[in-house]
C-alpha cells in the first residue's frame, strides 16, 4: 500500500528554535492524517538555532547555501517526488538565496510545487526589491502550482504572478491536548505575558511606553517578555494595518529606559522559554498580549487562547477574520498607544470577563484550529495540487 502513496518532499525548519515556523513544521511532519496519506520525505532549512542570527548575511550563509542545494538535489534525483512543500520567506535576500533557486530547481525536476507564506507581508516587502530581483522572483512564482496564506484576505499576496484560484487559506494549527489549562499553576493577578522577538515590529517598544500611565492606574500589573531582544529588523518592514513603513526603534535602549525608572519592577524579561518554563507561564498569565505590525497567524496568541488566556491583541493577518473584538478579547491597531491601554484596562477591571472570555478561547480553538482539524485541510490541498 505504501508504494501508492505520492511521494512529497517538505521543506522547511524544525525546532530548535522554538518559534511559529518550526513548530507548524514539526507538527505536519508528525501528523497521522499526512503520514497515512502521503509518503512524506523532509529536509531542513535551518542551520542555526538561535533567532538573533537569522537573515544575516555571512561566510556561514555562503557555505549553508551550498550544503542545502546539494542535499535538495540528491533528494529530488533519489526520491523523485510528485510535490514539494516549502515555506517562502517575505526578504529579498531570502528569495535570492534560496526561495527562487528552490522552486526552479524542483519544477525542473517535474514536481509539483506548494509554497506557504507564514505571515502578511510579502506584497508590501516585494514594493522594495531591486529591479532584476523582482524579475527573478516574478519568473519563480509563475511555476509555483498553488500557494497558501494564513488568511483569506491575504490571496493577493502574489499577484499578477499568481492567480487567486491557485491560492488557499490553511490557518493556524494547535495540539489542543498539549495546551490546556491542567490547573497546576495558580495564576498571578496583573501579570501580562509577551512571547516573541523583542522589536518595534512586535509593537515592544510600543508596550514599554504604556508601563508607566498603565502602571500609575495599575501598580500590581507586570509585563513578561518571553524571546530575545533582536537589533534591527529582518522581515517585517511595514504596518500591515495601515501599510505605511515602520519607523525603527532601538529595543535595547527602550529596555534601558524603563530599567531605570521607578517601573522597572514591572518589568521581567524572561528571555527564550521552552518546555515547563514556557507552559507554567502561560498557565499564570492573566492576560496575553501581542502588539505585533504584522503577522500571519500568531502561534503565541493560539497558545495562549487554548489554555483558556483573554487576549488583547492587533487585528493583523488572519486575526482580523477568525477573532471578534470583545468576544475573544480586545483589538488595538498597531502602534496605537492609547487604543493599547484601554484594551487592557478593559480587562484588568473585570475578574469575571477575562473568567468569561478565556473560556470561550478555549472551546473557540478546539472547535476550530485543532491539529487535526488543519491536518485535514492541508491534505485537501496537497491532494487537489497533486491532482491539478
Amino acid at each position: 500500500m505504501n508504494d501508492k502513496k505520492s511521494k512529497i518532499l517538505f521543506i522547511g525548519p524544525t525546532p530548535p528554535p522554538y518559534s511559529g515556523p518550526e513548530l507548524s513544521m514539526q507538527q505536519f511532519l508528525e501528523s497521522e492524517t499526512l503520514n497515512k496519506a502521503f509518503h512524506i520525505t523532509f529536509l531542513k532549512t535551518n542551520f542555526r538555532t538561535d533567532n538573533t542570527k537569522k537573515g544575516k548575511f555571512g561566510f556561514s550563509m555562503v557555505t549553508n547555501f551550498f550544503i542545502f542545494f546539494s542535499k535538495l538535489l540528491k533528494l529530488l534525483i533519489t526520491t523523485r517526488p510528485k510535490c514539494v512543500y516549502y515555506p517562502i520567506t517575505p526578504t529579498q535576500i531570502g528569495w535570492i538565496g534560496r526561495d527562487v533557486w528552490t522552486i526552479l530547481l524542483s519544477k525542473l525536476f517535474g514536481a509539483k510545487v506548494i509554497i506557504h507564506l507564514r505571515g502578511s507581508h510579502f506584497k508590501l516587502n516585494f514594493q522594495e526589491f531591486k529591479g532584476i530581483v523582482k524579475k527573478l522572483v516574478g519568473f519563480s512564482l509563475r511555476k509555483v502550482d498553488c500557494a497558501i496564506v494564513q488568511a483569506s484576505y491575504l490571496k493577493d499576496q502574489f499577484e499578477p504572478y499568481i492567480s487567486q484560484s491557485n491560492v488557499a487559506v490553511l490557518y493556524q494549527a494547535m495540539d489542543v491536548n498539549q495546551y490546556s489549562n491542567t490547573n497546576n499553576y495558580k495564576v498571578e493577578r496583573g501579570k501580562i505575558l509577551v512571547m516573541g522577538h523583542m522589536t518595534k515590529a512586535k509593537g515592544y517598544t510600543d508596550i514599554l511606553k504604556i508601563i508607566p500611565d498603565l502602571c500609575e492606574a495599575f501598580p500590581y500589573v507586570k509585563f513578561y517578555f518571553a524571546g530575545n531582544i533582536r537589533k534591527g529588523e529582518r522581515g517585517v518592514f511595514y504596518n500591515q494595518f495601515t501599510g505605511e513603513k515602520i519607523t525603527y526603534e532601538d529595543p535595547f535602549e527602550a529596555e534601558e529606559t524603563i530599567l531605570n525608572s521607578v517601573y522597572k519592577d514591572n518589568y521581567a524579561n524572561l528571555g527564550i522559554i521552552s518546555g515547563e518554563d514556557k507552559m507554567k507561564h502561560l498557565q499564570t498569565t492573566d492576560i496575553f498580549l501581542t502588539a505585533s505590525y504584522s503577522e500571519g497567524f500568531s502561534r503565541s496568541l493560539l497558545e495562549a487562547m487554548s489554555i483558556g488566556k483573554p487576549v488583547v491583541y492587533t487585528p493583523v493577518g488572519a486575526h482580523r477574520e477568525v477573532f471578534e473584538n470583545e468576544t475573544h478579547g480586545f483589538s488595538f491597531e498597531p502602534g496605537e498607544l492609547d487604543q493599547l491601554k484601554n484594551a487592557l484596562k478593559h480587562l484588568l477591571v473585570d475578574d469575571q470577563k477575562r473568567y468569561e472570555i478565556g473560556l470561550n478561547n478555549r472551546a473557540y480553538v478546539v472547535s476550530n484550529f485543532s491539529i487535526e482539524t488543519i491536518s485535514d485541510h492541508f491534505k485537501t490541498i496537497l491532494s487537489n495540487t497533486l491532482a491539478s
